[in-house]
């Protein structure tokens, strides 16, 4: 299962399918370049409306450097966006199901 978070900084639920009912358990993030800093972004904050980008919830999920590698794991959140080195290329996350 999996989502493809677009090239910039909205904020997708995974709420919903495919990754429906995966909080708090184990995904894979498949980043097509890393980058120097926090790739990705996440926030825990129930219902159907994204929280705020300024809101002081969204916690770092993934923090890589350029030689990182390519395949990482994290726990997934209810909210993810990239953070300020996700940068344009693709990246996957997939859910455990």
């Amino acid at each position: 299962m999996t989502i493809t978070l677009p090239a910039d900084t909205s904020i997708v639920s995974l709420g919903k399918t495919p990754l429906l009912g995966g909080q708090g358990r184990n995904g894979i993030a498949h980043i097509g370049v890393p980058a120097a800093g926090v790739m990705l972004q996440g926030h825990d904050q129930g219902g159907n409306v994204a929280p705020a980008a300024g809101d002081a919830g969204w916690y770092t999920l993934l923090t890589t450097t350029t030689t990182s590698a390519k395949v990482q794991e994290i726990v997934l959140p209810r909210w993810i966006r990239r953070g300020a080195a996700g940068g344009t290329d693709p990246i996957v996350i997939e859910g455990v199901q």
